[in-house]
């Protein structure tokens, strides 16, 4: 009868440890919100977007272990603003893994941002009242 609790204390400590293990409680690393460039983390451990917070260009960046698996390549090739500003666009995640909210933080447009291989990149503006 004593072995039970203690068993049921172990499983618990043993879920709680494995939960905070996950990518998923990596926090976000400390950047400047002023920033003109940030890197924003996907859930592929490989992939993250780099955005242009001035302009609201994305590029999805790869890195890997051989040279062959690291490159940059666009999203969107057309600033999405007349009136730069460092700051003005941010990038927030979906449940989808490979898509992101674009958000102009000024007028507040927004856009649907999706990485993947070179035909699945594409960049979708949110209609909206603005």
């Amino acid at each position: 009868m004593r072995r039970l609790p203690l068993l049921v204390s172990a499983v618990v400590l043993l879920f709680s440890v494995a939960a905070f293990c996950t990518d998923d409680n990596v926090p976000e690393p400390t950047q400047k919100p002023d920033a003109i460039y940030r890197l924003y983390r996907t859930l592929n451990i490989y992939t993250f977007l780099k955005l242009d917070t001035r302009t609201g260009l994305v590029w999805q960046l790869e890195w890997g272990t051989e040279d062959a698996y690291r490159w940059v390549s666009p999203i969107n090739l057309k600033p999405l603003t007349a009136t730069p500003k460092a700051g003005r666009f941010t990038l927030y995640p979906t449940s989808n893994i490979y898509n992101f909210v674009l958000l102009d933080q000024e007028d507040g447009r927004a856009w649907q941002i999706q990485w993947g291989k070179d035909k699945d990149r594409v960049i979708v503006p949110i209609a909206g009242d603005n």
